[in-house]
């Protein structure tokens, strides 16, 4: 890859700016386009992200059981994915994600504290 080529696609960066302002839905939209196209460890690794998207798209709809459902699953495509990859590094997403949902449980409403809560965002370590 030379150096004006990037490990992702317009729509992936399109995605990452959806999920990073709140607008996990049209993220996830995005990102399945690219995932049905994907193959090998990229198709991991879109469906992880998605999955994330979606676990914060039930968490602001207060569906704690869903959020925490995905979230599960996000964690567990990620596990098979090296601790870096496609300039993302999965330890500390996986991490955020983890204190983001700390002390939420599937049988209790969400709280206004908890709703209030930042939202983990991706920020990738690609260099130019």
């Amino acid at each position: 890859m030379n150096s004006s080529e990037t490990p992702h696609s317009e729509h992936f960066y399109k995605g990452l700016d959806y999920f990073n302002r709140g607008f996990y839905y049209e993220c996830h939209d995005l990102w399945e386009e690219i995932w049905g196209e994907a193959k090998g460890k990229q198709k991991v690794f879109y469906q992880a992200l998605i999955m994330v998207a979606v676990s914060l798209y039930h968490f602001g709809n207060e569906n704690p059981e869903g959020a925490l459902s995905c979230h599960s699953k996000a964690l567990t495509e990620f596990k098979k994915l090296p601790g870096c990859f496609l300039g993302l590094n999965i330890h500390e997403l996986m991490s955020k994600l983890d204190e983001f949902y700390a002390g939420i449980r599937v049988e209790t409403e969400l709280t206004k504290e908890q709703l209030s809560k930042p939202r983990p965002r991706i920020q990738l370590e690609e260099t130019p």
